[in-house]
């Protein structure tokens, strides 16, 4: 073994073990002070990259959760105040039903009947400009889509969710292949036209249809004048009319159905039908696509569901084969229910209006009568008040009772099949992902403070062994003596 002064290699040994322990030992206590494993990209590079990653996944998410629960927070709103408003529907149908009982109530009674239905048009107006969620107003179309350029033969159009893509607007084609129809009678195989030729003696005829069975007393000789009267007094029974001595359902589609048959004396038809003779007729209903998509039908009814668009669609009565398209721009409530950018990640609906002039139905015409309109045509003075035509004005209310009911139960749907489930999911995947990105930066402490007792002694010693080393040179004295 050589002396040496100048150089003393085991204390230059002892000095870097010496630095290492240290480094490990502040590494390990900063370490156990912090929590955490990973403090910076030096600890573990990999480790960083996919603890950055899922870090903003979770807080993505947890924002998600907070926009799904805002969201659930909204749609209740909007729902309690919908219920208000069905509550004064119910009460409308009752004062409609109190005033066309003429024979029990006079005008002065139903006059002040008139003023509670007013009254409870204008809460119906004031809970539909006043409902809001912060600063949005959720009920007086405000958080309903924006349409535009919507062919007329759409007489009716309620959205419920669009899907914009990333797009301005979106285009829609309503492509009819059929129109619907309505049920017209026919006998043997020919469609029944009534002649007043063969009317040669006096006849009964039994009509049913949706509404009911009535029996229709046509006398000798009847004009088609006479025998259209007769079946259309009873319309309100049977939902058959008659026009131009045929036999038409009032209503269109496949639930349409005219049944009828001579019970007593001749029907006159193509010849004087006798007693026994069946006529009989089915309505269809519209065939048709929307921007391809196939879609349920009731008549001239549609409703359509697919990724990009949730709607029912009325086309006008009549409506021919051909290409209908309506547009739909940027507007409605969007909600952000993931922590992503996909359609998937976020829903698009819309709140319709339940302001009085817009509940209810468009007006159509039926034998020349004006059938339906909106809500606000009840008040006092207006075509459908309770003392100009009160029969009309329950028609108006049932389909406002239906407007109201339908857009209930899509925000139910919504919050059920959509909201709470989202919510749950996404408290799942927190709590998982949170887990994951734990064990790549959180610390084991019970594993770090064995490696923490274990450099504190490394660095003790390494203190020991160096103050030794330092001393080795001494020993070249003793040579010197």
């Amino acid at each position: 073994m050589g002396l040496r002064i100048n150089s003393n290699i085991s204390a230059l040994t002892a000095l870097r073990t010496l630095r290492l322990s240290d480094k490990a030992l502040k590494k390990s206590m900063e370490r156990l002070s912090t929590g955490t494993r990973i403090s910076r990209a030096a600890d573990d590079p990999s480790g960083m990259v996919i603890s950055e990653q899922l870090r903003a996944q979770i807080k993505g998410l947890e924002q998600a959760l907070e926009n799904s629960q805002n969201a659930a927070n909204l749609l209740g709103t909007a729902e309690a105040a919908l219920q208000e408003v069905q509550n004064l529907l119910v009460g409308l149908r009752d004062s409609i039903l109190f005033a066309m009982n003429t024979g029990g109530n006079s005008p002065s009674e139903i006059q002040a009947e008139q003023d509670s239905v007013d009254a409870a048009i204008v809460a119906i107006n004031r809970i539909a400009n006043t409902t809001r969620f912060a600063d949005r107003n959720l009920l007086n179309g405000a958080a309903y889509f924006n349409v535009s350029a919507q062919d007329t033969a759409i007489s009716e159009l309620k959205l419920r969710s669009v899907q914009f893509a990333g797009n301005t607007s979106v285009n829609f084609t309503v492509d009819v292949n059929a129109a619907a129809t309505r049920a017209v009678a026919s006998t043997g195989g020919a469609l029944f036209t009534y002649n007043p030729a063969n009317q040669t003696a006096d006849g009964v005829l039994r009509l049913t249809g949706t509404l009911g069975s009535e029996d229709i007393n046509i006398a000798s000789g009847s004009t088609v004048v006479q025998f259209d009267t007769a079946v259309n007094a009873m319309t309100g029974s049977t939902g058959i009319y008659a026009s131009a001595g045929q036999l038409l359902s009032v209503e269109w589609g496949s639930a349409e159905f005219i049944n009828g048959q001579v019970i007593s004396g001749v029907l006159g038809g193509a010849a004087a039908l006798p007693v026994g003779t069946r006529l009989s007729g089915q309505g269809a209903d519209i065939d048709a696509t929307v921007n391809g998509a196939r879609v349920s039908a009731l008549g001239n009814h549609m409703t359509v569901s697919t990724g990009f668009i949730s709607a029912e669609i009325d086309m006008a009565s009549a409506t021919a084969v051909g290409a209908y398209a309506f547009t739909v721009k940027k507007s409605g409530l969007t909600f952000q229910l993931n922590g992503g950018i996909s359609l998937a990640d976020k829903e698009t609906i819309g709140l319709q209006s339940v302001d009085p002039s817009v509940l209810g139905m468009p007006v159509r015409i039926i034998q020349g009568v004006s059938v339906g309109g909106w809500l606000s045509s009840i008040v006092s003075g207006g075509d459908n008040d309770l003392l100009s035509n009160p029969e009309n004005a329950l028609s108006i209310i049932d389909d406002a009772l239906n407007d109201v009911s339908g857009v209930r139960a899509y925000i139910g749907s919504f919050q059920a099949f959509t909201i709470d489930p989202n919510t749950s999911a996404l408290e799942i995947n927190i709590e998982n992902l949170t887990a994951s990105e734990s064990a790549i930066r959180d610390l084991d402490y019970a594993r770090e403070t064995s490696e923490f007792t274990r450099v504190q002694i490394l660095f003790q010693a390494g203190v020991s062994v160096l103050a030794q080393a330092n001393l080795i040179p001494q020993s070249v004295l003793t040579l010197l003596q």
